[in-house]
């Protein structure tokens, strides 16, 4: 009886040994990103409208930080939040203007200007990530995003002017790969779309702005494990 319980126990410790530790941890980084901002809406003015779209690419940086909690050998689930510690100016532009608008041209000419910045833009995220194996790894990612949008914008011709902040808000899609320097350093690539739900500004002359913002952006990030 001896015996076997000896035996027994050898055999649990080394079956033991031979199962990794499965351990949670906390991820903290930085990353680059490159994104497009598409925007497709309208003007509307004494029940005229006009529609319109734009698009302008930008750069920006964010930190993140993440509860990774380890459900198998293969499976890991990041909770993680992605913060823009600084206002992102999106687009700036000027030209001339002929003074036109949704009431009918002038004959006044004169230059119009317009920027559009983001600020205080956080996202909160579910990273579900699948390991391959060799520090390699791949992962999808479903978040929501809440930001400060800030319009500013003037016209000399028709002497409208605005200076507007609106929430802007949406959802986060996105999908990447990670490769594990070492224990405690990796590297990701990645792809993210984010969904913002319709904004509205309205300028001094009465002129409704709507539009339907949306972000695409390729992203690299660096980050320790804790």
């Amino acid at each position: 009886m001896n015996k076997v319980s000896k035996v027994a126990a050898v055999s649990l410790l080394l079956t033991s040994a031979s199962i990794p530790a499965l351990a949670d941890n906390f991820n903290i980084g930085l990353s680059g990103s490159y994104g497009n901002f598409e925007a497709k809406g309208n003007q509307q003015k004494d029940g005229v409208t006009k529609n319109e779209s734009s698009d302008a690419d930008f750069g920006f940086a964010s930190i993140f930080a993440e509860y990774n909690k380890t459900m198998s050998k293969e499976w890991d689930v990041a909770f993680g939040l992605d913060y823009i510690p600084f206002k992102a100016e999106i687009d700036s532009r000027s030209g001339a203007d002929s003074g036109g608008d949704l009431t009918g041209p002038t004959t006044t000419a004169g230059t119009k200007t317009a920027t559009l910045e983001l600020k205080n833009h956080a996202t909160l995220y579910v990273q579900p990530t699948y390991n391959l194996g060799n520090g390699f790894a791949v992962f999808g990612k479903v978040g929501y995003s809440h930001a400060d949008l800030k319009i500013s914008s003037g016209n000399t011709a028709t002497g409208s002017t605005m200076n507007k902040t609106n929430d802007l808000e949406g959802y986060l899609f996105g999908l990447g790969g990670q490769y594990n320097i070492d224990k405690t350093t990796f590297v990701r690539l990645e792809a993210n779309y984010t969904d913002y739900d319709t904004v509205t500004f309205t300028n001094s002359s009465g002129t409704q702005f709507t539009a339907n913002p949306e972000l695409w952006n390729a992203r690299i990030s660096v980050g320790k494990s804790f």
